[in-house]
C-alpha cells in the first residue's frame, strides 16, 4: 500500500477538487497526507469530502509558516508512515494505471531494496523519457547512461536531467529517513523551481540512491503559469545553475 503526499497552496479550485476523489476511491493508496502552506485547501477539503466513506485515509497539516516547494514536500513525506510513497504535486494527477504499475515494478524487480525512487517515463502530455526506460540512475554509471540516451534519443523526447527536475515519483521511506540537511538550509529557499533536481541531488550525494526509469509509469502533468517553476525560475537563476553544476558533477 502507498501513503500519497500532496505538499499544496491554493490549488483547491482547479486541481485537488477534481483529483481527489479518485485518490480516495483507489485501494492501493491507503493514507493521503496534505500539508498546505496556508490552510486554505484544507477548509475545502473538509467542507467537501467529509462525509466521504474513506475521509479517514486523509491527513491534514497546516504548515505553521509557509516552508517553500522542498520543505513542503520533505515534510509530507516524512509524516508518511508507509514504505512507499507517492510524491505527487498539487496541480498533477496519477491515476490507479500508475499505482497497480508501480507495485508490480516493486514486487517483481525491486523486492526488499530500499534506496529506489522510481521515476515516471512519461509525464503527459509534454514530458517524454520513454527512451530511458529500464535505465537506472546511481553513483558510478551517470556517464554510461548519457551515452546510452544519445545514441537513443529522439527529437520529442526531454532530456534525462528535465527528467531529475520533473518528480512525481514513487520513493522509499528510506531515503526520506537518510537525507541529512544540516549542512543545505540557507540553500533551500533558493530552490523553489528547482526543488526536485536538488534534492535528487542531495540523495545521490548522500545515500546509495538507485533511480529507476520504469516503462509505462505515466501520469498527467499540467503545465499552466501559475505554477511554482514558471513563476520564479527567473528569480532565482544563480541557484539554479549551481544545483545543475553540481548534479553534472555526479555524472
Amino acid at each position: 500500500m502507498f501513503s500519497l503526499c500532496i505538499p499544496t497552496m491554493d490549488r483547491y479550485d482547479n486541481f485537488i477538487s477534481k483529483n481527489l476523489i479518485h485518490y480516495l476511491e483507489n485501494e492501493l493508496i491507503n493514507e493521503i497526507i496534505i500539508t498546505d502552506e496556508n490552510g486554505n485547501d484544507i477548509n475545502k477539503i473538509i467542507l467537501n469530502f467529509k462525509n466521504h466513506e474513506n475521509f479517514k485515509k486523509i491527513f491534514t497539516v497546516k504548515n505553521e509558516k509557509q516552508l517553500g516547494p522542498f520543505l513542503n514536500k520533505y515534510k509530507a513525506c516524512m509524516i508518511a508512515k508507509n514504505e512507499w510513497i507517492a510524491l505527487i504535486d498539487s496541480d498533477n494527477f496519477t491515476d490507479k494505471n500508475y499505482f497497480e504499475i508501480a507495485k508490480k515494478y516493486i514486487d517483481i524487480k525491486v523486492l526488499e531494496q530500499k534506496n529506489i525512487i522510481l521515476a515516471p517515463s512519461k509525464a503527459l502530455p509534454n514530458f517524454d523519457y520513454s527512451h530511458l526506460n529500464g535505465l537506472i540512475y546511481k553513483k558510478g554509471n551517470f556517464k554510461q547512461n548519457n551515452e546510452f540516451e544519445k545514441i537513443n534519443k529522439k527529437s520529442h523526447n526531454k532530456a534525462s536531467t528535465t527528467l531529475m527536475n520533473t518528480g512525481n515519483y514513487i520513493i522509499n521511506k528510506y531515503l526520506i529517513n537518510k537525507l541529512d540537511l544540516k549542512q543545505e538550509i540557507n540553500n533551500i529557499n533558493n530552490s523553489p523551481s528547482c526543488d526536485v533536481i536538488y534534492f535528487n541531488t542531495l540523495l545521490f550525494e548522500q545515500t546509495d540512491l538507485n533511480l529507476h526509469v520504469v516503462p509505462n509509469l505515466e501520469y498527467s502533468h499540467v503545465v499552466h503559469n501559475g505554477s511554482i517553476y514558471t513563476q520564479t525560475h527567473n528569480n532565482y537563476r544563480e541557484f539554479n545553475n549551481l544545483v545543475y553544476k553540481r548534479f553534472e558533477k555526479l555524472i
